[in-house]
This record gives C-alpha cells, structure tokens and sequence, in this order.
C-alpha cells in the first residue's frame, strides 16, 4: 500500500541521490569503527559479511543443532563461501524443522542450483529436480516472495525444455514481480537480461529499480559494473559507484567499485586509498586491492602493483561471493610473466589451472611462456 510516508521517504532519496555529483571525487561517507560489531548475523549477511557471519553461528549451530533460523542463517554464509555440501546439509536440516518457511526451501533450491553446476550429468538432473520441486514448495506458501521468484526466473531461463526451461515464462515471471514489487523485480529484471544478452534493457530495468529504491544495493552496484564493464562510462560509474558507498559503506564492495573507477583513469594512487579505506572498515574482505590488481592487468600497466596487491588479496581467506583464489593467482601469474619473473609466473598460472582447469587465458597464458623459453 502507497501512503504519504512511503512517498516522502521516496522523494527524499531520490533527492539525495540527485545531490551527487556527476563528476569529480565522490564525498566519502563517515564510517563509525564499530560498525561492523553492530550488526547481526543476518544483517552480516545481507552486507556480504560471511566470513564474520559464519565464525559467529558456527558455534552457535553446534549448541543449538534443531534451530532451524540458526540453520538456515549458516548455510547461507557456507553457500557463499563455497562449502556447498555443508550448505545443503544446513539448508535440509532448517526445513526439516520448519517446511512452512518458503525461505528454507528457497535456500534448498539455491543450493542445489549451484551444486548442479559441477556435477555429472546424472546427479545434475537429480539436483535441478529438487531445486525446481522446492521453488515450487515455495511458491505455494508464498507466490508474491521475491527470492522465489528469482530462483525460479533462473530456472526457467537456465534448465532445457525437456525439463521445464521456458524463457518467455521467465520473462513473464519478472514482469508479474516487477508490478507486485517494482524495486526488487525490476532489479531481477535487469539481472535476467544480463543473462539473455541484452545489456540495453538491462540498463533500463536498473534505472527503473532505482528510481522506486535509490540504496537497494544490489541495483546500484550492478548499474555501477554495467558502466564498467559493459557500457564504459566514468563519470557515469563515479556517480553510482559513490551512491553504492552511501548506500552500505560498510561493504568492501562498495570501495571496490570506486577503485575500479579510478582504475579507469589511470588514477591508482586514488584507487590505493579507496582500497586502504575499505581495509580500515573490514580488514577481512580485501576485493578492493584484487579489483585494482585486476584494471592494472587488463589496462596492461602497474604490474608491480598489481602483483603486489594480489599477494595481499590471496594472504587472507577470501570473503564469500568474491574472485576466488585460482582467478587471482591467473592474474598474479599475468603480471608476474609481464615483469620477467618466468618462473614464478609459471607456478602461479599452474597453480590456477589446478584449482579451475576451465581457465582457458591461464593455459594460453602458460602457452606463451613456454614459447617465450625456446
């Protein structure tokens, strides 16, 4: 329901976003130095804190086995993380306690998702299965929830028509989101057409989602990459990647996107200090520097600084839902073949072809340097 506070509250972030500037340096927010001590698991997680998350409700899950919140909460953290197996076993446990939270079957279904990615052909049929048998368990309890209808637009985009896969029905799916919840479904919107290779209306889907929530992070962040990665566009990047630290400036993300955007200049002395500034926040999460390290490789400059900055990022567990290890040591394995040093650079780039055999620049990259030895 629309009522005048709702309005307001509108009018005044969109004014305040408007308030940004489009060009020039972004007025940094303050952030108090317990910050992140204020939070709990849930918000940690919502921020992208799982490593904090999980060495919280760790031990809280071992005292507490059958809570299924706690369950829950923790197999989200172990999912961002990687430890997907775990992730399920949490996220089964949780609905075990409670099948009538469509959340818990949500999460089954992300799980499962994810799991199927990297599994033989029959255990991939077998993991689809259930996630689609749980989006739709989540549907019944709830058919307007956001998170549902996401895993089951992927679905439908994903899975192949003899399972059920149907691109209009995901399409149809993000319209009826987008007029039910305009923030949240136009972003899903946007992330759909991503996947279906249409950046233009991804653009369009972002801004929409915006103008209804100008600090929904995950809009803005992804509206920010779109300017970077997609349509460059500095000042345009600028703009919103200082809207993402508004938004959260609790988030490494956010410091990371405005590193990238001072990458694109060649500004890296700015850069290293939105990378400095963020590890004052939360020195566990380290992306800024990798997103630095990443530009200077692509732009084929700061070699140095690079390989420098991704010791840095690989000397710490790397956070959830983060440039895993074997993408960094490729880049590290890069920067250092650029600087002469072969040998080091050829550990490095094997050392990612073991961890991700699927890094086809890894192998190319080895390539080279073998050619370069005879």
């Amino acid at each position: 329901m629309v009522t005048v506070k709702s309005v307001l509250l509108r009018r005044s972030l969109i004014l305040f976003v408007l308030s940004l500037p489009l060009f020039g340096e972004c007025r940094l927010p303050d952030v108090a130095p317990d910050a992140l001590l204020r939070l709990t698991p849930s918000q940690l997680l919502d921020a992208g804190h799982y490593l904090r998350a999980e060495q919280i409700l760790q031990p809280i899950a071992q005292q507490r086995p059958d809570d299924a919140q706690v369950a829950w909460l923790l197999s989200r953290a172990k999912a961002a993380l990687g430890k997907l197996d775990d992730a399920l076993a949490l996220a089964e446990t949780a609905l075990a306690s409670d099948a009538s939270n469509p959340a818990y079957h949500v999460q089954v279904a992300a799980v499962a998702g994810r799991l199927a990615e990297k599994a033989s052909i029959l255990k991939r049929l077998s993991y689809v299965r259930r996630a689609k048998q749980e989006l739709d368990a989540a549907a019944a309890l709830d058919g307007k929830n956001p998170d549902t209808q996401w895993g089951l637009m992927l679905f439908y985009y994903a899975a192949p028509s003899l399972l059920g896969g149907d691109k209009s029905k995901a399409q149809q799916i993000g319209q009826e989101l987008a007029a039910a919840v305009p923030d949240l479904g136009r972003y899903y919107q946007g992330r759909l057409a991503i996947e279906m290779k249409e950046p233009d209306k991804a653009e369009t889907f972002y801004k929409q989602s915006i103008a209804e929530n100008p600090l929904l992070f995950d809009t803005v962040y992804n509206l920010t990459m779109y300017y970077i990665r997609v349509k460059p566009d500095q000042a345009k990047a600028e703009r919103w990647a200082c809207q993402a630290v508004h938004a959260d400036p609790t988030r490494a993300d956010s410091w990371a996107l405005l590193a990238r955007v001072y990458s694109m200049c060649g500004c890296w002395t700015e850069a290293a200090r939105m990378a400095e500034l963020a590890e004052t926040i939360d020195g566990e999460n380290l992306v800024p520097y990798y997103a630095i390290a990443e530009a200077a490789v692509e732009h084929g400059e700061q070699y140095s600084t690079a390989a420098e900055f991704l010791r840095r990022y690989l000397s710490k567990p790397i956070e959830g839902n983060q440039p895993g290890e074997a993408t960094a040591r490729m880049h590290l394995g890069t920067a250092l073949a650029h600087l002469g040093n072969k040998d080091e650079a050829t550990k490095e780039l094997q050392a990612a072809l073991t961890l991700d055999s699927s890094l086809e620049p890894a192998r190319a990259a080895l390539r080279q340097l073998g050619e370069k030895a005879r």
